[in-house]
């Protein structure tokens, strides 16, 4: 994509990102102050609309001025619906309300939000970590999936859901949690240096072949 022609899908991209309010709540924890606000704020706002799935995306306020004042009244991180970045991780409840994990999932996920959110690549990022085998949140339809087993993590790349849904590659197992964030690093640096926009990680990975992308993102 040519500098113009991707200078015009950001600057669509950015006018319709603005339409949403996405609070962001890492590993989709919410404390009832939390959840207090953002109704108090949408009570003031009566064209807003609240939608859940695995966020809170609140739309409907198209005004400019009242957007933005409805920003600064709610006060809470949020997190861009539409931009070519990585996106919040979802994490499984493994850890947290869940006993099934066989590794600290929950707090690997918090590290890896913490580090990797909001990041600006070619496309978006969707990253998913599951603390067992029944992968409640989905790691093996997203770009980047983590699964802990027993020896410690496996990594999944290339999947996807929506329109042309793929299953994520195994790319190597039984990471511990620091390998685990350094193989991270290795495969979303290959792909912000290499991809090209809009190409998601599947579509890079198909491109530059399997084989030298895991040679690339292997933990050295």
């Amino acid at each position: 994509m040519n500098f113009l022609v991707k200078r015009m899908v950001m600057k669509r991209l950015d006018k319709e990102d603005k339409k949403f309010i996405a609070p962001h709540f890492r590993a989709g924890v919410v404390t009832p102050q939390d959840l207090r606000k953002i109704a108090d704020v949408c009570e003031k706002f009566p064209e807003s609309k609240i939608k859940l799935g695995t966020e809170i995306i609140i739309g409907g306020i198209t005004e400019e001025t009242r957007n933005e004042e409805f920003r600064r009244i709610l006060d809470l991180p949020t997190f861009s619906v539409a931009g070519f970045c990585i996106r919040p991780v979802k994490i499984c409840s493994g850890g947290f309300i869940c006993d099934n994990n066989l590794q600290d999932s929950f707090s690997l996920g918090l590290k890896l939000d913490e580090k990797f959110s909001g990041r600006m690549l070619p496309f978006k990022m969707i990253i998913s970590i599951s603390g067992c085998a029944r992968c409640c949140s989905e790691p093996m339809v997203r770009d980047i999936g983590i699964v802990a087993c027993r020896q410690g993590y496996a990594i999944f790349v290339g999947g996807a859901a929506g329109a042309r849904p793929r299953i994520g590659i195994r790319l190597i197992d039984n990471l511990s949690e620091s390998e685990v964030i350094d193989t991270m690093e290795r495969i979303i640096g290959l792909y912000e240096k290499m991809g090209r926009t809009p190409e998601r990680l599947g579509m890079f990975i198909e491109r530059i072949g399997f084989e030298r992308f895991k040679q690339e993102c292997q933990p050295k």
